[in-house]
């Protein structure tokens, strides 16, 4: 009897992906076409480039559809190699684009590309492939966990510099996860953890504007026309939604009040236009694709596919631990970290390389279920 051959697009994951990018762009519009009109003249600004973002993610998405996975695990060094000089790039003068006292952004042409949003891909990747290539050391010798950590901080270093305090805190927690998964010990990884800790607070106390922020997060009401600004304007759009919400296209802190609407602070703008109601929607859609990814990476693992396990497990933590931070942000849980909201914050280099990364996991879940080596 023959098999049936699985499907390379598993509807089970893309449609909540699809709904959650309808989202998307419903709410880049909604939260930006006041400011759009007031700097560009063109309400539809950021919408338009929005989109031209997402073609470009759908043709970069059906490339790495047809990727081998055992691409990955051959060259994932030279990936990550890679997008760390793009990254190191990024902090030399001239290169690097300054915004808002960060040096995040590579001007090449007229394309404007965000290193970081690279690396958050192709450093998990290295580490999935390092702990199926070296996993007998990762789980026996002292030596085969020194090279993950000394890798990951130096990562981590150059997007401490740039200053991204936010992107170093998720690529620090994958990595440990990652590792976990792939073998290190608890002890050895307190290591990690201790070394994530010294950066964060090194970061805080070094940075005035940080460290007010985070001395500030205690009491939000104390300073409401200056460090407290950004998150009271929040937490009134995320509560004055209700049970049903002011409506699509409705909200009233776009109008000035609330900065970065379309982007880190998208989230905000949902709930008062959609209330309790479109938060049920969005948590569904998120339910969704965490069952079904760790449902994905579990019959992977029992399937002896420990590579393809890795890759999911992976972007699952990307995904759900970016997406916890920037709503805990917009709730007011912890403090304002400039976290995007992914698949649906404004971000051209941030919308392609999500649908890059969703590519190599349908990718990794197609090839186990086929029984692809």
């Amino acid at each position: 009897m023959i098999n049936k051959k699985e499907n390379l697009f598993d509807l089970t994951l893309l449609v909540p992906f699809m709904i959650i990018t309808g989202i998307s762009l419903i709410f880049i519009y909604s939260s930006s076409n006041v400011i759009a009109n007031a700097d560009f003249g063109n309400p539809f600004f950021f919408l338009q480039r929005q989109i031209i973002a997402l073609s470009i993610s759908m043709v970069a998405c059906s490339i790495f559809l047809f990727i081998p996975i055992s691409f990955y695990k051959e060259n994932g060094l030279i990936l990550l190699a890679l997008s760390s000089i793009l990254l190191g790039l990024v902090l030399i003068p001239g290169f690097g684009q300054e915004v808002n006292g960060a040096r995040r952004w590579l001007a090449i042409g007229p394309i404007n590309i965000q290193p970081s949003e690279i690396i958050k891909i192709f450093l998990p990747l290295y580490l999935c492939s390092y702990c199926l290539r070296r996993k007998d050391q990762l789980e026996t010798s002292v030596k085969g966990f020194i090279k993950p950590i000394v890798v990951t901080t130096l990562i981590a270093l150059l997007l401490f510099l740039e200053p991204d305090y936010g992107n170093t805190a998720i690529l620090f927690s994958i990595a440990i996860c990652i590792l976990f998964i792939g073998g290190a010990k608890i002890s050895q990884l307190a290591i990690l953890t201790i070394i994530f800790f010294i950066f964060l607070s090194v970061a805080i106390y070094f940075n005035p504007e940080r460290l007010d922020r985070v001395l500030s997060f205690a009491n939000p009401w104390d300073d409401m026309t200056g460090s407290d600004y950004q998150l009271i304007n929040a937490l009134i759009a995320s509560v004055q939604g209700g049970i049903s919400g002011l409506g699509i296209g409705e909200s009233t802190q776009k109008y000035f009040f609330l900065p970065e609407a379309h982007t880190d602070f998208i989230f905000s703008i949902y709930l008062e236009e959609t209330g309790a109601i479109g938060f049920l929607i969005l948590f569904s859609c998120y339910l969704v694709i965490l069952w079904r990814l760790f449902k994905l990476a579990e019959n992977a693992k029992n399937q002896n596919y420990f590579f393809n396990s890795l890759i999911i497990t992976s972007f699952a933590l990307l995904f759900f631990v970016q997406t916890s931070l920037n709503i805990f942000v917009n709730l007011g849980v912890i403090p304002t970290k400039g976290l995007t909201l992914p698949f649906i914050s404004y971000g051209r280099s941030s919308v392609i390389m999500n649908f890059i990364a969703l590519a190599i996991t349908l990718r990794a879940s197609w090839e186990f279920r086929n029984k692809i080596k």
